[in-house]
């Protein structure tokens, strides 16, 4: 609940702020005996959310400069500045009027408060006892302007016609100068008009010798607020000259622009300032951290609250989402495993027709016989190279010169060998003949050599040419038929071993 108590010199006005509507809950005096109805009030009111909004004669406004500074040391001058300038600091609050650059940088401040403010002592004290929530205590000198469109701040005099009496803000820079409340009490709209007009002139004198008017400036504008009814008496009297240029809007219609519904009928334009302090209240306001600590803790815990929520539902968004996942998973399961029985099915239907297949040990049996076969067909050329190395070691004046290893078809003269497969071995060696040897013991050498070639009778030789032969009548015929004694005899031998 967001109630408004509406602080005047006369009365305290508690309204509740509730579907855009400013609906009336009690009416208090300003004695004791309205303040212990305002504490019977509030005892049925727990845990409320209150705003104060006031409308007393007697504020003061002090402009002050300070060094530009930020954070704790800032605070500390403000409060000190504060506690020279009013006698009660539980009210008073520093507008920021800008910085200046000068030789050394400072700030501009607008220092705020009531001329009395003891009067409202014992009803914030009510509001800590009962355990509502004090949102911030306002003059409607800080929440008349937030009214005024931002292109008219620059500089202008708001006037707003309350109930009460006539609450004039002068604006500088979009920011809030001065301000003072006129209660008025009169009984015809013409009285009124009559009032304003004296009462801006009266304002306009004291800017002016205070020097917040520029001389020989152009005319000053001046908003005017009212009702409708009002407004043709306000014509008569604000008319606009030299010095002044006045605008008039109309109550009724500036309510509707900013969403107020409904008012009491008898509440001039504070309803305006009220409805603002209930919904979009200013940064600046009077009440102290220690008055409203009420309100920022229950401020932080729907903080919380909220982030806690949007943290659940971000999390249960999630969960949909993944839980959308899993049942999509579940569908494609299941079609799969649709899918799996019916190719099942055809295979068994397929196999059907089919004869028995071989057992896995016939199977086996029958692996193991095919790579025996192929193991039988393959040469690895390492065992041919042993057999050569032990022959060459049995024949030492024979030297290797070339080999050539291969696989090929066995050509022997045998035909049911021929399409057989061997590794054959091309054997290029020579014999280093040795002083007083002649050509028969080279040859004697080779057909040793030849022989340790045969020694397994698995290998065959299948062609050998010689350095040299001899006849039966001793002639030599050959390609090292001439070499004489000492030098090198080059023979070529071919074996072949079959495979399988």
């Amino acid at each position: 609940m967001r109630l408004v108590v509406y602080f005047t010199a006369a009365e305290r006005r508690v309204l509740r702020w509730s579907g855009r509507e400013l609906r009336p809950e009690a009416r208090f005096d300003a004695d004791d005996a309205g303040l212990a109805g305002f504490r019977e009030y509030l005892c049925r009111r727990d845990g409320a959310v209150v705003t104060l909004v006031a409308d007393v004669a007697g504020e003061e406004f002090h402009e002050e400069q300070i060094p530009y500074l930020r954070g704790n040391d800032r605070e500390a001058i403000i409060q000190r500045r504060l506690a020279q300038r009013f006698r009660e600091t539980r009210l008073a609050a520093a507008l920021p009027l800008g910085r200046i650059e000068t030789e050394r940088s400072n700030e501009r401040l607008l220092l705020a408060s009531f001329s009395n403010a003891r009067p409202f002592d014992a009803w914030l004290d009510a509001l800590a006892a009962s355990g509502a929530r004090l949102a911030g205590v306002y003059s409607t000198a800080l929440l008349v302007p937030a009214l005024v469109p931002r292109s008219d701040r620059q500089r202008c005099i708001v006037l707003s016609v309350h109930a009460t009496g006539l609450r004039e803000c002068y604006l500088e820079q979009e920011r809030l100068r001065f301000a003072r409340f006129e209660s008025i009490q009169a009984a015809t709209p013409d009285e009124y008009a009559v009032r304003a007009r004296t009462e801006i002139e009266r304002l306009a004198q004291y800017l002016a010798a205070l020097r917040a008017l520029p001389a020989g400036a152009q005319a000053l504008p001046v908003i005017v607020i009212a009702r409708a009814a009002q407004r043709a008496s306000l014509e008569r009297s604000l008319v606009s000259d030299a010095r002044f240029a006045f605008r008039f809007q109309d109550l009724e219609e500036a309510a509707r622009s900013r969403g107020i519904r409904g008012a009491p009928p008898d509440m001039g334009a504070e309803q305006l300032a009220l409805a603002l302090a209930a919904t979009k209240p200013p940064r600046e306001q009077f009440a102290r951290a220690t008055d409203r600590r009420g309100f920022l803790q229950w401020r932080l815990q729907r903080a919380l609250l909220v982030a806690g929520a949007l943290g659940f539902s971000a999390c249960a968004a999630y969960a949909g989402v993944q839980w959308l996942d899993v049942l999509e998973l579940r569908d494609q399961a299941r079609a799969q495993r649709q899918e799996v029985r019916e190719a099942t099915e055809r295979y068994r239907r397929i196999a059907a027709g089919f004869p028995a297949a071989p057992t896995s040990a016939e199977n086996l049996k029958a692996t193991v016989q095919e790579l025996q076969r192929i193991a039988a067909r393959t040469a690895p050329p390492e065992a041919a190279l042993a057999y050569l190395a032990a022959a060459l070691a049995q024949c030492p004046q024979v030297e290797l010169e070339a080999l050539v290893w291969s696989v090929k078809p066995l050509s022997v003269p045998d035909p049911g060998a021929m399409n057989r497969l061997a590794q054959t071995l091309e054997i290029s060696a020579r014999i280093v003949a040795t002083p007083g040897a002649d050509f028969r013991a080279v040859n004697a050498q080779i057909q040793r050599f030849a022989a340790a070639l045969q020694s397994e009778p698995a290998w065959q030789l299948v062609r050998s040419q010689l350095p040299f032969d001899a006849t039966s009548q001793g002639t030599l015929v050959g390609g090292d038929a001439g070499a004489t004694a000492g030098e090198a005899a080059r023979f070529v031998v071919v074996i072949a071993r079959p495979l399988g």
